[in-house]
C-alpha cells in the first residue's frame, strides 16, 4: 500500500490536482466545442475535416477517462484503487495516444498528398471547385498553406508536449538501479506539460480556421438567445454566398 502513497508534499499534490483539473476542464470544453461545430456544419463538413473530429474524439476521451482519476488521487496524496487502477490509467493512456498518433500520421499523409504529390485528378477536381465557387486559383494556394501550417502545429505542438515525458520515462528505465534517479518533483513535471496536448488543439483550430471561428459564434448566439425554434432556424438556414466562399476557402 505504500508504493501508492505520494511520495510529493501536499502542498505540490494540491498543485498538480489543480492544474490537472483546469487542463481537463479547458480540454472538454474546447474540444467539445469543435464536435458541437462539426455536427453544426456536418452538410458542408469536408472528408478531410473528419480527421481534425477523430483527434478531437481523442483528446477528449483522454481528458474524461484519465484526469477524474488522477485529480483525485492528487487531492487525496495517494493513488486511488490501486494496481487496477493503475493498469486501467495506463491502458487509457496508450488507447487514446495511439489513436492521436495514427490520426496525425494520417493528416500529414492527406497534406502530403495535397500538397506534395498532387494526381491529375486532385488538379481536375481542384479547378473545378474553384470555378464553382468563383475562386482564383493563386488563393488556392494560399489557403492549402495555411491548412498545412495549421497541421505542423498540432503535431509539433503533439511532439513538444510529450518529448520530455518520454525522456524522463527512457532516463527512468535505463537508471532503474537506482543511480542518477529523478527526484519526484522532477518527474511530475513533464507528465503535467503531456497533459496539456489535449488542450492546444481547438485554439489553433480557432486561429487558423474562418467557418470554425463563424460557426461558433453562431452557436454562442443560438444558445443564448435560448430559443428551440431559432436554434433549428439557425440549423436549418442554407448558407449564405458569403459563408459558401469562406467555406471553399478552408
Amino acid at each position: 500500500m505504500d508504493r501508492y502513497i505520494s511520495k510529493l508534499s501536499p502542498a505540490a499534490d494540491y498543485g498538480a490536482g489543480t492544474f490537472l483539473l483546469v487542463v481537463a476542464i479547458l480540454s472538454i470544453l474546447g474540444n467539445a466545442a469543435v464536435l458541437v461545430t462539426a455536427t453544426w456544419r456536418h452538410s458542408v463538413l469536408k472528408a478531410s475535416e473528419l480527421l481534425t473530429v477523430n483527434l478531437a474524439v481523442t483528446d477528449i476521451g483522454m481528458a474524461l477517462s484519465m484526469c477524474p482519476l488522477s485529480v483525485a488521487s492528487a487531492f487525496n496524496h495517494i493513488w486511488i484503487g490501486g494496481n487496477h487502477s493503475c493498469l486501467y490509467y495506463g491502458l487509457m493512456g496508450m488507447i487514446f495516444s495511439v489513436a492521436s498518433i495514427m490520426t496525425l500520421a494520417a493528416m500529414g499523409l492527406v497534406r502530403y498528398l495535397v500538397t506534395g504529390n498532387p494526381s491529375k485528378s486532385g488538379i481536375l477536381h481542384k479547378a473545378y471547385q474553384s470555378i464553382q465557387s468563383n475562386d482564383n486559383l493563386p488563393n488556392s494556394g494560399a489557403v492549402e498553406r495555411k491548412v498545412t501550417l495549421m497541421g505542423i502545429l498540432i503535431s509539433a505542438g503533439f511532439i513538444v508536449s510529450w518529448a520530455p515525458y518520454v525522456f524522463i520515462s527512457l532516463w527512468t528505465v535505463f537508471h532503474s538501479d537506482g543511480k542518477g534517479s529523478v527526484a519526484p518533483i522532477v518527474s511530475l513535471l513533464p507528465c503535467l506539460f503531456a497533459k496539456c496536448s489535449t488542450v492546444y488543439n481547438p485554439f489553433v483550430y480557432y486561429v487558423f480556421h474562418k467557418s470554425f471561428r463563424r460557426e461558433l459564434r453562431q452557436i454562442w448566439i443560438c444558445c443564448c438567445r435560448g430559443a428551440v425554434s431559432k436554434m433549428t432556424f439557425c440549423r436549418g438556414a442554407e448558407p449564405s454566398e458569403e459563408q459558401k466562399r469562406e467555406e471553399t476557402e478552408e
